[in-house]
Protein backbone atom coordinates (compact mmCIF):
# COMPACT_ATOMS: atom_id res chain seq x y z
CA UNK A 1 0.00 0.00 0.00
CA UNK A 2 0.65 3.71 -0.72
CA UNK A 3 1.86 6.05 1.92
CA UNK A 4 -1.01 8.12 0.78
CA UNK A 5 -3.05 4.91 0.47
CA UNK A 6 -1.42 4.09 4.44
CA UNK A 7 -2.66 7.57 5.57
CA UNK A 8 -6.11 7.50 4.03
CA UNK A 9 -6.99 4.21 5.49
CA UNK A 10 -5.73 5.85 9.16
CA UNK A 11 -7.77 8.74 8.68
CA UNK A 12 -10.87 6.20 7.56
CA UNK A 13 -10.27 4.35 11.26
CA UNK A 14 -10.25 7.76 13.02
CA UNK A 15 -13.36 8.93 11.65
CA UNK A 16 -15.31 5.84 11.99
CA UNK A 17 -14.27 6.42 15.75
CA UNK A 18 -15.09 9.92 15.85
CA UNK A 19 -18.62 9.45 14.08
CA UNK A 20 -19.31 6.49 16.64
CA UNK A 21 -18.57 8.62 19.25
CA UNK A 22 -20.84 11.72 18.09
CA UNK A 23 -23.91 9.21 17.29
CA UNK A 24 -23.19 7.58 20.82
CA UNK A 25 -22.88 4.82 19.67
CA UNK A 26 -21.07 1.93 21.11
CA UNK A 27 -18.66 -0.48 19.45
CA UNK A 28 -20.76 -3.27 19.83
CA UNK A 29 -24.19 -1.77 18.74
CA UNK A 30 -21.54 -0.37 15.27
CA UNK A 31 -20.50 -4.16 14.87
CA UNK A 32 -23.97 -5.19 15.05
CA UNK A 33 -25.42 -2.08 12.80
CA UNK A 34 -22.53 -3.21 10.18
CA UNK A 35 -22.89 -6.77 10.32
CA UNK A 36 -18.99 -7.52 11.78
CA UNK A 37 -17.68 -8.58 14.97
CA UNK A 38 -17.10 -6.07 17.66
CA UNK A 39 -13.42 -7.07 17.95
CA UNK A 40 -13.06 -5.82 14.71
CA UNK A 41 -13.98 -2.41 15.55
CA UNK A 42 -11.83 -1.95 18.01
CA UNK A 43 -8.90 -3.33 15.87
CA UNK A 44 -9.81 -0.64 12.97
CA UNK A 45 -10.38 1.95 15.17
CA UNK A 46 -6.69 1.64 17.23
CA UNK A 47 -5.34 0.96 13.55
CA UNK A 48 -4.04 -2.40 14.63
CA UNK A 49 -6.16 -3.67 11.34
CA UNK A 50 -6.57 -1.83 7.88
CA UNK A 51 -10.03 -1.88 7.37
CA UNK A 52 -10.74 -3.75 4.05
CA UNK A 53 -13.27 -1.75 1.13
CA UNK A 54 -16.44 -4.27 1.73
CA UNK A 55 -15.83 -3.44 5.70
CA UNK A 56 -15.38 0.19 5.09
CA UNK A 57 -18.60 0.49 2.82
CA UNK A 58 -20.54 -1.51 5.58
CA UNK A 59 -19.27 0.35 8.15
CA UNK A 60 -20.00 3.79 6.33
CA UNK A 61 -23.48 2.49 5.59
CA UNK A 62 -24.11 1.71 9.62
CA UNK A 63 -23.23 5.27 10.25
CA UNK A 64 -25.39 6.89 7.68
CA UNK A 65 -22.88 7.61 5.06
CA UNK A 66 -21.79 6.35 1.77
CA UNK A 67 -18.17 5.24 1.02
CA UNK A 68 -17.49 7.66 -1.16
CA UNK A 69 -18.50 10.22 1.39
CA UNK A 70 -16.12 8.71 3.69
CA UNK A 71 -13.28 8.45 1.59
CA UNK A 72 -13.84 12.26 0.62
CA UNK A 73 -13.31 13.06 4.47
CA UNK A 74 -10.69 11.21 4.69
CA UNK A 75 -8.86 12.48 1.52
CA UNK A 76 -9.80 16.25 2.73
CA UNK A 77 -8.08 15.57 6.12
CA UNK A 78 -4.64 13.50 4.57
CA UNK A 79 -4.61 17.00 2.02
CA UNK A 80 -4.61 19.67 4.47
CA UNK A 81 -8.44 20.58 3.94
CA UNK A 82 -8.29 20.59 0.40
CA UNK A 83 -10.89 18.66 -0.82
CA UNK A 84 -10.26 16.38 -4.25
CA UNK A 85 -12.71 15.93 -6.86
CA UNK A 86 -14.60 12.68 -6.30
CA UNK A 87 -16.04 10.73 -9.31
CA UNK A 88 -18.94 8.76 -7.67
CA UNK A 89 -19.17 5.31 -8.88
CA UNK A 90 -21.47 4.52 -11.14
CA UNK A 91 -24.45 2.17 -9.80
CA UNK A 92 -24.49 -1.19 -11.75
CA UNK A 93 -27.51 -2.47 -13.32
CA UNK A 94 -29.64 -4.07 -11.01
CA UNK A 95 -29.93 -7.83 -10.89
CA UNK A 96 -33.53 -9.57 -10.55
CA UNK A 97 -33.90 -13.20 -9.88
CA UNK A 98 -36.77 -14.70 -12.10
CA UNK A 99 -40.12 -14.40 -11.32
CA UNK A 100 -41.20 -18.04 -13.53
CA UNK A 101 -38.12 -19.12 -10.73
CA UNK A 102 -40.34 -19.46 -8.31
CA UNK A 103 -41.76 -22.60 -6.91
CA UNK A 104 -44.19 -21.90 -4.36
CA UNK A 105 -44.28 -24.19 -1.27
CA UNK A 106 -47.45 -24.43 1.39
CA UNK A 107 -44.92 -25.84 3.80
CA UNK A 108 -42.97 -22.75 3.38
CA UNK A 109 -45.98 -20.23 4.02
CA UNK A 110 -47.63 -22.10 6.53
CA UNK A 111 -44.20 -22.82 8.87
CA UNK A 112 -42.58 -19.31 8.65
CA UNK A 113 -44.98 -17.00 6.72
CA UNK A 114 -42.34 -16.49 4.04
CA UNK A 115 -43.38 -17.42 0.28
CA UNK A 116 -42.01 -17.52 -2.38
CA UNK A 117 -41.97 -14.09 -3.69
CA UNK A 118 -40.18 -12.99 -0.38
CA UNK A 119 -37.40 -15.59 -0.79
CA UNK A 120 -36.82 -14.42 -4.96
CA UNK A 121 -37.00 -10.98 -3.09
CA UNK A 122 -34.37 -11.63 -0.21
CA UNK A 123 -32.00 -12.99 -3.70
CA UNK A 124 -32.22 -9.74 -5.61
CA UNK A 125 -31.37 -7.76 -2.17
CA UNK A 126 -28.55 -10.23 -1.60
CA UNK A 127 -27.03 -9.85 -5.62
CA UNK A 128 -27.42 -6.00 -5.07
CA UNK A 129 -25.59 -5.58 -1.92
CA UNK A 130 -22.50 -7.74 -3.66
CA UNK A 131 -22.82 -6.18 -7.12
CA UNK A 132 -22.27 -2.60 -5.19
CA UNK A 133 -19.53 -3.66 -3.31
CA UNK A 134 -18.16 -5.53 -6.35
CA UNK A 135 -18.59 -2.48 -8.27
CA UNK A 136 -16.71 -0.72 -6.48
CA UNK A 137 -13.58 -2.83 -5.54
CA UNK A 138 -13.41 -2.79 -9.54
CA UNK A 139 -13.16 0.80 -10.16
CA UNK A 140 -10.58 1.34 -7.48
CA UNK A 141 -8.34 -0.80 -9.12
CA UNK A 142 -9.00 -4.11 -6.86
CA UNK A 143 -9.69 -7.52 -8.03
CA UNK A 144 -13.07 -8.55 -8.20
CA UNK A 145 -15.28 -9.26 -4.94
CA UNK A 146 -15.03 -12.80 -5.79
CA UNK A 147 -11.52 -12.96 -6.15
CA UNK A 148 -10.71 -11.19 -3.05
CA UNK A 149 -12.51 -12.77 -0.77
CA UNK A 150 -11.93 -16.71 -1.88
CA UNK A 151 -14.56 -19.52 -2.15
CA UNK A 152 -13.71 -20.63 1.41
CA UNK A 153 -15.68 -16.84 2.65
CA UNK A 154 -17.89 -16.28 -0.22
CA UNK A 155 -20.26 -19.00 1.29
CA UNK A 156 -20.56 -17.02 4.62
CA UNK A 157 -20.57 -13.51 2.59
CA UNK A 158 -23.65 -14.96 0.25
CA UNK A 159 -25.46 -16.29 3.45
CA UNK A 160 -25.47 -13.26 5.38
CA UNK A 161 -26.45 -10.80 2.53
CA UNK A 162 -29.37 -13.04 2.14
CA UNK A 163 -30.40 -13.31 5.58
CA UNK A 164 -30.56 -9.54 5.73
CA UNK A 165 -32.37 -9.61 2.17
CA UNK A 166 -35.11 -12.06 3.99
CA UNK A 167 -35.35 -9.27 6.54
CA UNK A 168 -35.53 -6.32 4.26
CA UNK A 169 -38.50 -8.58 2.29
CA UNK A 170 -39.99 -9.42 5.13
CA UNK A 171 -39.45 -6.84 7.94
CA UNK A 172 -42.34 -7.92 10.49
CA UNK A 173 -41.40 -11.41 10.54
CA UNK A 174 -37.86 -11.69 11.00
CA UNK A 175 -34.55 -9.97 12.28
CA UNK A 176 -30.86 -10.78 12.24
CA UNK A 177 -29.80 -12.64 14.97
CA UNK A 178 -26.29 -10.33 16.08
CA UNK A 179 -23.12 -10.98 14.14
CA UNK A 180 -21.59 -14.52 14.91
CA UNK A 181 -24.55 -15.69 16.48
CA UNK A 182 -26.45 -18.46 15.55
CA UNK A 183 -29.41 -19.16 14.74
CA UNK A 184 -29.33 -16.25 11.35
CA UNK A 185 -33.08 -15.44 11.67
CA UNK A 186 -34.85 -14.69 14.83
CA UNK A 187 -38.80 -14.53 14.57
CA UNK A 188 -41.05 -11.19 15.41
CA UNK A 189 -43.66 -13.04 15.70
CA UNK A 190 -45.25 -16.05 17.95
CA UNK A 191 -44.88 -18.83 16.49
CA UNK A 192 -42.66 -18.83 13.81
CA UNK A 193 -39.32 -20.58 13.86
CA UNK A 194 -35.77 -19.79 13.83
CA UNK A 195 -34.10 -20.20 11.10
CA UNK A 196 -30.85 -21.13 9.70
CA UNK A 197 -29.58 -19.87 6.41
CA UNK A 198 -26.61 -21.84 4.53
CA UNK A 199 -25.14 -21.61 0.89
CA UNK A 200 -23.13 -23.40 -0.80
CA UNK A 201 -21.45 -23.55 -4.46
CA UNK A 202 -22.80 -25.58 -7.25
CA UNK A 203 -23.01 -29.67 -6.63
CA UNK A 204 -22.02 -28.96 -3.23
CA UNK A 205 -23.74 -29.40 0.24
CA UNK A 206 -24.16 -26.79 2.46
CA UNK A 207 -22.41 -27.35 6.57
CA UNK A 208 -24.30 -27.64 9.50
CA UNK A 209 -25.19 -24.34 11.61
CA UNK A 210 -23.71 -24.99 15.14
CA UNK A 211 -26.87 -27.00 16.63
CA UNK A 212 -27.46 -28.79 13.43
CA UNK A 213 -30.94 -29.05 14.33
CA UNK A 214 -33.68 -26.68 12.69
CA UNK A 215 -35.28 -24.81 10.41
CA UNK A 216 -32.64 -24.57 7.33
CA UNK A 217 -33.29 -22.09 4.15
CA UNK A 218 -30.44 -23.85 1.81
CA UNK A 219 -29.16 -21.76 -1.29
CA UNK A 220 -27.02 -23.27 -4.05
CA UNK A 221 -25.55 -20.81 -6.32
CA UNK A 222 -22.96 -20.73 -9.35
CA UNK A 223 -20.16 -18.64 -10.58
CA UNK A 224 -21.60 -16.51 -13.87
CA UNK A 225 -19.77 -14.20 -16.21
CA UNK A 226 -20.64 -10.67 -16.48
CA UNK A 227 -23.68 -10.97 -18.68
CA UNK A 228 -24.64 -13.20 -16.15
CA UNK A 229 -24.60 -16.43 -18.29
CA UNK A 230 -23.02 -20.25 -17.17
CA UNK A 231 -21.29 -22.43 -18.28
CA UNK A 232 -20.71 -25.98 -16.45
CA UNK A 233 -17.24 -26.89 -15.13
CA UNK A 234 -14.75 -25.03 -12.78
CA UNK A 235 -12.33 -24.05 -15.64
CA UNK A 236 -16.00 -22.04 -17.25
CA UNK A 237 -16.48 -20.28 -13.66
CA UNK A 238 -16.89 -16.57 -13.58
CA UNK A 239 -16.59 -13.91 -10.59
CA UNK A 240 -20.78 -12.76 -10.14
CA UNK A 241 -22.80 -14.87 -7.69
CA UNK A 242 -26.13 -16.41 -9.70
CA UNK A 243 -28.36 -18.34 -7.04
CA UNK A 244 -29.37 -21.32 -9.24
CA UNK A 245 -32.19 -23.27 -6.17
CA UNK A 246 -33.31 -22.53 -3.07
CA UNK A 247 -34.45 -25.26 -0.73
CA UNK A 248 -36.34 -25.06 2.45
CA UNK A 249 -37.00 -28.01 5.63
CA UNK A 250 -36.71 -29.04 9.27
CA UNK A 251 -33.25 -31.27 9.63
CA UNK A 252 -32.02 -32.94 12.17
CA UNK A 253 -29.00 -34.39 13.35
CA UNK A 254 -28.77 -37.11 11.43
CA UNK A 255 -29.25 -35.43 8.21
CA UNK A 256 -25.86 -34.46 8.81
CA UNK A 257 -22.64 -36.28 7.62
CA UNK A 258 -20.01 -36.10 10.81
CA UNK A 259 -17.00 -34.02 10.09
CA UNK A 260 -14.02 -34.83 8.24
CA UNK A 261 -10.97 -33.34 6.63
CA UNK A 262 -11.43 -30.14 8.78
CA UNK A 263 -14.87 -29.38 7.34
CA UNK A 264 -17.99 -28.93 9.85
CA UNK A 265 -20.78 -31.84 8.95
CA UNK A 266 -22.24 -31.51 5.79
CA UNK A 267 -25.94 -32.43 4.51
CA UNK A 268 -26.33 -35.75 3.15
CA UNK A 269 -27.38 -36.03 -0.31
CA UNK A 270 -30.94 -37.83 0.50
CA UNK A 271 -31.73 -35.11 3.43
CA UNK A 272 -31.15 -32.22 0.66
CA UNK A 273 -33.50 -33.89 -1.48
CA UNK A 274 -36.34 -34.40 0.92
CA UNK A 275 -36.00 -30.15 1.15
CA UNK A 276 -38.90 -28.67 -0.16
CA UNK A 277 -37.72 -26.87 -3.43
CA UNK A 278 -38.68 -23.01 -3.54
CA UNK A 279 -36.97 -21.58 -6.02
CA UNK A 280 -35.09 -23.00 -9.21
CA UNK A 281 -32.91 -21.58 -12.41
CA UNK A 282 -32.76 -24.37 -15.15
CA UNK A 283 -30.57 -22.41 -17.37
CA UNK A 284 -28.09 -22.68 -14.17
CA UNK A 285 -28.35 -25.90 -13.65
CA UNK A 286 -24.33 -27.23 -12.80
CA UNK A 287 -25.19 -30.79 -13.23
CA UNK A 288 -24.54 -32.95 -16.34
CA UNK A 289 -28.46 -33.17 -17.17
CA UNK A 290 -31.74 -32.62 -14.94
CA UNK A 291 -32.61 -35.97 -12.99
CA UNK A 292 -35.58 -35.93 -10.28
CA UNK A 293 -37.60 -32.83 -9.43
CA UNK A 294 -35.21 -30.92 -11.90
CA UNK A 295 -36.03 -33.24 -14.70
CA UNK A 296 -40.40 -32.44 -13.64
CA UNK A 297 -39.14 -28.63 -14.23
CA UNK A 298 -37.79 -28.51 -17.43
CA UNK A 299 -40.92 -26.93 -18.79
CA UNK A 300 -41.37 -23.47 -17.76
CA UNK A 301 -41.90 -23.45 -14.19
CA UNK A 302 -45.43 -23.10 -12.85
CA UNK A 303 -45.68 -26.64 -12.77
CA UNK A 304 -48.88 -27.34 -10.65
CA UNK A 305 -49.62 -23.81 -9.67
CA UNK A 306 -50.78 -21.11 -12.14
CA UNK A 307 -48.33 -19.03 -13.49
CA UNK A 308 -47.07 -15.69 -11.65
CA UNK A 309 -46.41 -12.45 -13.52
CA UNK A 310 -43.49 -10.58 -11.96
CA UNK A 311 -45.76 -7.45 -11.50
CA UNK A 312 -47.81 -9.04 -9.44
CA UNK A 313 -45.91 -10.02 -6.64
CA UNK A 314 -47.37 -12.83 -4.04
CA UNK A 315 -48.56 -11.48 -1.19
CA UNK A 316 -47.22 -13.17 2.48
CA UNK A 317 -50.15 -14.11 5.11
CA UNK A 318 -51.56 -11.77 7.00
CA UNK A 319 -49.50 -10.11 9.70
CA UNK A 320 -50.44 -10.78 13.34
CA UNK A 321 -49.99 -8.03 15.56
CA UNK A 322 -46.55 -8.17 17.49
CA UNK A 323 -46.20 -8.59 21.44
CA UNK A 324 -44.57 -5.88 23.04
CA UNK A 325 -41.49 -6.89 23.71
CA UNK A 326 -40.77 -8.45 20.12
CA UNK A 327 -42.01 -5.16 18.83
CA UNK A 328 -39.33 -3.26 21.18
CA UNK A 329 -36.55 -6.20 19.79
CA UNK A 330 -37.46 -4.77 16.37
CA UNK A 331 -37.05 -1.54 16.71
CA UNK A 332 -33.74 -1.33 17.97
CA UNK A 333 -32.88 -3.90 15.41
CA UNK A 334 -30.31 -2.88 12.35
CA UNK A 335 -32.39 -4.03 9.83
CA UNK A 336 -17.13 -39.06 0.21
CA UNK A 337 -19.44 -41.65 0.31
CA UNK A 338 -22.36 -39.52 -0.03
CA UNK A 339 -20.92 -36.72 -2.44
CA UNK A 340 -22.39 -35.57 -5.85
CA UNK A 341 -19.21 -34.87 -8.30
CA UNK A 342 -19.23 -31.60 -10.40
CA UNK A 343 -18.43 -32.58 -14.47
CA UNK A 344 -15.64 -30.35 -15.86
Amino acid sequence: MSQHGFDISEVVARLVADIRRREGLTTDQLAERAGVHETYIGLVERKARQPTLAAAASLAEALGLSLADLIAEAEQDVNGGFVPEVELVHAPPRRYAKADCIVESERLTETTWLSGHIVRKAIDAAYRKLDVIDEQMRESGSPSLVELVGPEHLDALLAGALASGVVKSAPTLYVRNRPHQHPDLLPLQHGLPEMVVRTALETDRPVAGPELAGIYLVFRYVLADRKGEYTRGKASRGDMVAVWEARFGELGETDFIPPRGGNGPTLRKDALDRMELVYYDPALLPYAKPTGVYSELRRPLGVGRPAQPAERPHDPPPVRELDEDVAGAAAGSPAGEDTDELTS
